[in-house]
């Protein structure tokens, strides 16, 4: 039986949403001539929402922000240590940083988040990881927003349970570092340095690096990680605004720290992995120029964007069923353009137009190993993986054209009415390099012919926020959302199954 990728269709969802927001963020007053010890009011931004700078307050969606503050004196060493402080948000750990997401889901692994840098996806369409803030370095960025619920209006495919935004931290005014330096249990190090170069004529640059390891507390759960972060913002002559980034990751983990144990092992012996054989090695790679040019009242801004993701894999899931080690790669060329014009002379009306490109190039090779059983039920330990045969060998190229439109207007004061709509243009190329049936490991393995789907998609939204008084604000939102198929559906094999 074959995988017909051409009969996948993209999935869709709905949502309606009416809300009442009660702002009760404060702050002491600094620096005023004001009596020392006033509370003032603060005007939360947020940019995810509009890729633009948006008032909070001014926002139809459920955003939750961590600054920078919350950030550094957290200095989390998984995510969910930073973003369970946002209500409604859950992150479950896995191994090493690894982690599952619970955002108006269940937790899960399907792709059904975006998760950003700047406003670029970490990854592209169809090469969606739930594990991809691992890739991004946490520790050391300037803030995170998380919408809560459909985006895909701006943002494409994969935004239906929620949008995580992770946001680099923009390079100091005066010059000067740091150094942290961490110890702990189960041979837990860390270091995080970081460097400003200080506003020059040439702009500031600013670069951070993280340097974890840990021997994990069971056994055979080690991980390394190795993060650089670069960002250069600068003036142009002509009053432009550049901003470069690049960040690098690469991380190295055992990845049987999820290994259930016997009730025995539990009370006697809870270090004991029986899943020891298993590890994830990442490489991840973004580089990003933002151009924003002001004229006037309108904004041009232009991004292109690379990326280069790379990932070997021995799952501890496969290891009862189907072992097998993987690796798979991904390289994306991509442009974000946009045209802002505001018109505050016509009830403050806003109006964003722009145009997402990418194209990424990917592949997958995947062997199929024999491994050691010792054990029964339980407490079945794997090991001595070998004689791998080749099950999957395949190359596939995503492509995508993307306008979207965005409009604001008040009618009132109070008032905020807002609409948009997203098309999709979505194709895939897939070329496989392996016969149509391969035998393996005892199983056989039905594999899809090459295939050129392509799909396409509107999505519309419209909202409203109402202030009701000055903290209390009523919104509203419709929303559609949808996730195109995964790069691996052409060549899904129907797993065979095992006792």
């Amino acid at each position: 039986m074959t995988h017909k990728f051409g009969c996948e269709r993209l999935s869709l969802a709905v949502s309606i949403s009416l809300a009442l927001s009660t702002w009760l963020t404060t702050a002491q007053a600094e620096n005023t001539t004001e009596d020392a010890g006033k509370i003032a009011f603060l005007e939360d931004v947020t940019v995810t929402g509009t890729r633009e700078g948006t008032k909070l307050k001014d926002a139809p969606a459920s955003v939750g922000i961590v600054k920078r503050a919350a950030i550094e004196s957290v200095a989390p060493a998984h995510p969910q240590e930073l973003l369970r402080q946002i209500p409604g948000v859950a992150l479950a750990s896995t191994n090493g940083e690894g982690h599952t997401t619970a955002i108006r889901q269940p937790f899960n692994t399907s792709p059904v988040y975006l998760f950003l840098e700047d406003g670029i996806p970490i990854r592209a369409t169809g090469f969606f990881n739930h594990n991809a803030l691992y890739e991004t370095n946490l520790p050391q960025a300037g803030g995170v927003e998380v919408v809560r619920g459909l985006g895909s209006a701006l943002y494409g495919s994969d935004a239906i349970g929620g949008i995580v935004n992770v946001l680099t931290r923009a390079p100091e005014a005066k010059a000067g570092g740091s150094l942290n330096m961490e110890l702990g249990s189960y041979g837990w190090k860390r270091i995080l340095g970081s460097a400003n170069t200080g506003l020059g004529n040439n702009g500031a640059f600013r670069a951070d690096v993280n340097l974890t390891h840990t021997d994990g507390w069971r056994d055979r759960s080690a991980y390394d990680r190795q993060s650089l972060s670069l960002r250069w913002d600068n003036e142009l002559n002509n009053g432009a605004l550049l901003k470069t980034i690049l960040n690098y990751t690469k991380i190295d983990q055992q990845t049987g720290a999820g290994s259930n144990l016997s009730e025995n092992d539990f009370r006697n012996n809870p270090t004991k992995n029986y899943f020891g054989i298993a590890f994830r090695k990442v490489e991840a790679l973004r580089i990003s120029s933002n151009y924003e040019q002001a004229f006037g009242d309108s904004l041009l801004s232009i991004t292109p964007y690379l990326r280069d993701n790379s990932m070997d894999l021995f799952a501890s899931f496969t290891l009862s069923s189907d072992p097998s080690i993987s690796h798979t790669e991904n390289k994306s060329y991509g442009l974000l353009t946009k045209w802002r014009t505001d018109f505050p002379s016509v009830m403050n009306a806003r109006l964003i137009a722009g145009l997402d490109l990418e194209r990424s190039p990917g592949g997958r090779q995947e062997d199929s190993v024999e491994v050691t059983r010792t054990g029964t039920g339980v407490e079945r330990v794997y090991s001595n993986p070998r004689n791998a045969q080749r099950i999957f060998d395949y190359n596939v190229v995503f492509k995508s054209t993307s306008p979207y439109l965005h409009g604001e207007i008040s009618p009132t004061q109070a008032l905020r009415l807002t609409a948009g709509v997203r098309y999709d243009k979505l194709s895939y190329d897939m070329n496989n390099h392996m016969a149509s049936n391969i035998t393996a490991n005892g199983g056989t393995y039905a594999l899809a012919p090459s295939a050129s789907p392509e799909f396409s998609n509107v999505s519309p939204k419209l909202g409203f926020t109402y202030a009701l008084n000055a903290t209390q604000i009523l919104y509203g939102s419709y929303n559609e959302g949808f996730r195109a198929p995964s790069e691996s559906t052409p060549t899904t094999a129907l797993r065979p199954r095992w006792p």
